[in-house]
């Protein structure tokens, strides 16, 4: 039998990176113990550490409602305005308050700070760490020094499996630690999901994002929105590198093996490559299917001033830099070959004004909530995301809990399911990493990721569904370590079977969505989000329309119009 350690809490946390840090300090305002949990090793602070740092904020010269309107029109109309224009009147609340925890944001010889436009949008920029590739380490730092001494607990190696609800309430959860196989179950009077949305591992430095809140959620009868929007990027062929997002407006470009700058000349003469990895991605893929390829990007244009800035001085980027010139490519000056990469999930939890799901006691925070974009990503908005809605979720599942009283917790269902959780360890079978690989073959290819055709998704969703009823119930774990990965393998297959259910449900081009079977925005209806939910076992996908009359913009332009792809 699996032993069962056990906790209690007011408010469980899952998920240790930058929102879930922001949720607990906020919610330990207002109750008295607050535990945040993390797959990863303990403090590791999440992916945020592996960012740049870099910020969206609108300052106090500027107005909120100047970049909400430019983000309706970069995300097609298909935007959470409520939310948005909340996040970014909160964003610059949130940037001093990383300055008072002491970091660093780069500033000019005029001491204004060194802000960087984004997407070629009129009013929108993000706000640059210094110095360059630290930011997000240092921003790890300065937000767990921030709590230390609010008595704020904090476990690693916890993979949370199971929800556990008393009624439609939920009462806590229950998992494992993946380094002991020894099972855990925490009762709580509210759970905050701040994890990310899962992911496919296609770079070694995304190793962790996979099976975050998909599982969670479905099976706690939450509802996903946007599950049909998946990250892309591109990167090097050999190593990945982060900061395009910086170099494409100081003259970065992409070429193809004819010399051209072929988003500008041929897909959009006024942006060019200055936008999102999705529309660069798609003009790649069609040089290649034109026989235009390999593609490279070119960094010749840029100052050599600013390429000394830019070159990184710590964290997985300098280690990229310096794998790079032990082989003997300089970033800066070499032509290397570029490809695009299927990433992660950008979709997530749909919440309330209070950052609560339909779930009672259940709240969403960061990466694992819905409300920031459709598609297409603006550089520096996940950290304003993550930082301003953790602190809002915080505080509201503090004053939740304050004013409620201590539900049930099932410790037979708790048990029961850390014994189903436990049952692959010490067995042989399919190996994770097995079900990891299919699943990457099965969502890579163009016309199910960036090119996307009603005949690729259906193809792929029945592979993901055969694998997940014939192949993913036979996973073997040889130990803990393998339990988690199996557990992470096993989420990232309903992930793969949301991402696709949800693609065929949007029978139109829009943002971050490219149907090639329909090329065109669906004008006839209403703008549409696609909702997510499970029931009896089985998805239930549903359109559900924005609500734009209660909305500030109305839009009438749109950014895709701008590409002719």
């Amino acid at each position: 039998m699996t032993s069962l350690m056990k906790f209690k809490t007011d408010i469980l946390v899952i998920g240790g990176g930058f929102a879930g840090i922001w949720a607990a300090r906020k919610a330990r305002e207002y109750v008295k113990d607050v535990l945040i949990v993390d797959k990863g090793p303990l403090d590791w602070g999440g992916l945020g550490g592996l960012s740049g740092g870099d910020m969206v904020a609108v300052f106090e010269d500027e107005d909120p409602d100047d970049f909400l309107k430019d983000f309706v029109f970069y995300y097609d109309g298909l935007c959470n305005q409520t939310a948005m224009r909340r996040m970014l009147r909160s964003s610059l609340a949130r940037f001093r308050d990383y300055e008072s925890m002491g970091h660093t944001f780069k500033k000019k010889s005029d001491g204004t700070y060194a802000n960087i436009p984004q997407r070629g949008l009129p009013h929108v920029h993000l706000t640059v760490s210094a110095p360059y590739g630290k930011g997000g380490v240092n921003l790890r730092n300065e937000l767990f020094a921030s709590i230390e001494g609010l008595g704020i607990r904090r476990l690693g190696n916890v993979m949370m499996t199971h929800l556990i609800k008393d009624g439609e309430r939920v009462s806590g959860a229950v998992g494992f630690f993946n380094r002991s196989g020894e099972g855990i179950a925490v009762e709580a009077k509210a759970v905050l999901l701040c994890t990310n949305s899962g992911g496919w591992k296609t770079s070694y430095h995304q190793n962790s994002v996979a099976s975050g809140c998909v599982e969670l959620a479905l099976d706690a009868g939450a509802v996903l929105r946007n599950m049909e929007f998946l990250a892309h990027w591109n990167v090097p062929r050999l190593f990945a590198w982060e900061g395009q997002t910086a170099l494409l407006p100081l003259g970065g470009r992409f070429l193809n093996s004819d010399g051209q700058d072929f988003m500008k000349e041929r897909y959009s003469p006024v942006l060019g490559a200055k936008t999102d990895t999705h529309y660069n991605c798609h003009g790649m893929a069609l040089e290649f299917l034109a026989g235009r390829g390999p593609l490279t990007f070119d960094v010749s244009q840029i100052p050599a001033d600013i390429v000394r800035e830019l070159r990184p001085r710590a964290g997985w980027m300098k280690l990229n830099d310096e794998k790079l010139q032990a082989v003997g490519i300089d970033f800066f000056k070499d032509t290397q070959v570029w490809i695009p990469q299927a990433m992660f999930s950008l979709g997530g939890l749909v919440v309330d004004e209070n950052n609560m799901t339909s779930v009672p006691g259940l709240f969403a925070a960061g990466t694992a909530e819905c409300s920031a974009g459709a598609g297409v990503y603006c550089g520096g908005l996940s950290m304003c995301h993550c930082a301003t809605t953790g602190f809002e979720a915080g505080i509201s599942a503090g004053k939740y809990v304050s004013g409620t009283d201590t539900p049930s917790f099932d410790d037979s269902l708790a048990r029961a399911y850390a014994e189903k959780d436990c049952a692959a360890l010490g067995k042989s079978g399919i190996a994770p990493k097995d079900v990891v690989r299919t699943l990457q073959e099965i969502v890579v290819p163009l016309d199910v990721s960036i090119l996307k055709t009603a005949a690729g998704l259906t193809g792929a969703l029945e592979k993901t569904r055969e694998l997940m009823d014939g192949i993913i119930p036979v996973m073997g774990a040889e130990d803990p370590h393998y339990l988690g990965k199996l557990t992470e393998a096993r989420g990232m297959g309903l992930l793969t079977e949301c991402y696709l259910a949800a693609s065929l449900a949007r029978t139109e081009s829009r943002a971050g969505h490219f149907r090639a079977d329909f090329p065109q925005r669906d004008n006839k209806h209403d703008v549409y989000w696609v909702d997510i939910s499970r029931r009896n076992g089985r998805l239930k996908v549903e359109r559900t329309r924005l609500p734009m009359e209660e909305y500030p913009i109305v839009p009438t332009e749109y950014y895709m119009d701008q590409f002719t792809f």
